[in-house]
């Protein structure tokens, strides 16, 4: 079968695709990847490794770092997750539209199938112009309404007022993303939406949710379309970031490191850059424990030279994660998942509305979720200091880590979808 797979976004958003499609063309699919990063990531080594077609349907206009830090800084200063995400789109959704849109229809052009992100909604009316099966891919569980699942961005008084936060929320949505969806829509002459959450985020027949059951159970409410598939992850013979130079001296001369990064959420820009650096040396020497901190730019020979710290650019998580003590991160999906996969506890520091939040503190492997706006150095070295404290956060990581590591997302996902397309 001829299947076309469309994704928008950074790392966490594009990685499962990947995933998907390498697992795909195992199975003996023909696979056309389309992707538009809003970080200029690339990935053709995987394409060319796994055997699907790449193409890139625009990255993100490059900023200067001036406009990408008072937009940065702009959006988690906000902290509002709905307000967040009407920015979010504005600046790094919007200005690809027509690009998306371009590439979608070609995809259903040439192809049996479709696979789109949940939110990259210009396939799915590409796909109901031209009669293409369609189907959408979910990092996230907090996008679809249940009794059980509390709305995210939304004050929660405990599960009785889950139902009257979903329908806030669902206002609120409709009222930003509406209007762009329904434009396009009216443009190629198809019926409106009238719901973003039930139609243009979620296909009619199937919408995986690429969540590890271990996080993610599936509610009893949600439509059966709804179907858990588990973590994307790249297959173990996949293209993997290079051990860093001296990495495995340092963790080899002392105690586990805790492993920070802030992944995505890292913009160009020098003085933001120096600005977390700052934050989270200051907090780790509170805490007097070793680190290794995950920053993508600039040499930084001050921590270089400090015996307690090592610096990256990008590392391997799949064989570091494993031989930290815990990991500090922003609360994307591919982060989440990937501590939990190596049995580590986390300590989340939330930026943006797309982010897990209390899903690792629900399930017993987090301690208390820090917001970026107005954090300090002796706030998140107190949260950092609550997990090493915990020795049943860590047991908790190790248990259900364990389990993560039996189930087979990729293969599921595979399953699923040549079940639905046949």
């Amino acid at each position: 079968m001829r299947i076309g797979l469309q994704t928008w976004g950074s790392e966490g958003d594009i990685q499962p695709f990947t995933a998907l499609a390498a697992g795909l063309v195992k199975a003996g699919h023909t696979v056309t990847l389309v992707v538009s990063s809003t970080i200029g990531q690339t990935y053709d080594d995987h394409a060319s490794r796994f055997g699907y077609r790449l193409v890139c349907s625009g990255n993100l206009p490059k900023a200067t770092p001036e406009q990408a830090e008072w937009a940065w800084r702009h959006m988690i200063r906000i902290r509002n997750p709905l307000k967040q995400l009407d920015l979010v789109t504005k600046y790094t959704f919007d200005p690809l539209v027509e690009r998306m849109y371009a590439a979608a229809t070609e995809l259903c052009a040439e192809n049996d199938a479709v696979v789109g992100y949940f939110f990259a909604f210009p396939l799915r009316v590409a796909a109901l112009k031209a009669g293409v099966p369609f189907a959408t891919l979910n990092v996230v569980r907090h996008c679809l309404p249940s009794a059980q699942i509390p709305p995210p961005g939304i004050l929660s008084l405990g599960p009785w007022s889950y139902g009257i936060g979903w329908r806030m929320l669902r206002k609120r949505i409709n009222r930003i993303m509406l209007p762009r969806v329904n434009a396009l829509l009216a443009r190629e002459g198809l019926p409106q939406d009238s719901d973003v959450l039930s139609q243009s985020w979620a296909a009619d027949k199937l919408n995986l949710i690429a969540v590890s059951p271990q996080i993610c159970q599936t509610p009893p409410d949600w439509e059966a379309r709804h179907q858990v598939c588990g973590f994307l992850n790249s297959p173990a013979s996949g293209m993997m970031d290079p051990f860093p130079a001296g990495l495995e001296d340092f963790l080899s001369a002392g105690s586990p490191p805790v492993y920070v990064t802030f992944g995505s959420m890292m913009i160009e820009s020098p003085a933001f850059l120096d600005e977390v650096a700052e934050l989270w040396t200051k907090a780790i020497r509170r805490v007097g424990c070793r680190a290794i901190l995950q920053l993508p730019w600039g040499k930084f020979p001050e921590l270089r030279a400090d015996p307690n710290f090592f610096v990256v650019k990008r590392a391997p998580y799949k064989l570091i994660f494993p031989r930290c003590a815990m990991v500090v991160h922003h609360g994307g999906a591919g982060t989440t998942q990937s501590a939990l996969l190596a049995g580590k506890p986390s300590l989340v520091v939330a930026h943006l509305c797309d982010q897990f939040f209390t899903e690792l503190e629900r399930v017993g492997v987090a301690g208390p979720t820090l917001m970026r706006k107005g954090l300090n150095p002796k706030q998140l070295a107190a949260g950092i200091t609550r997990v090493l404290a915990r020795p049943d956060l860590t047991q908790r990581a190790i248990e259900l880590g364990a389990k993560m590591s039996e189930e087979n997302g990729v293969a599921t996902a595979v399953q699923l979808l040549e079940k639905h397309f046949s």
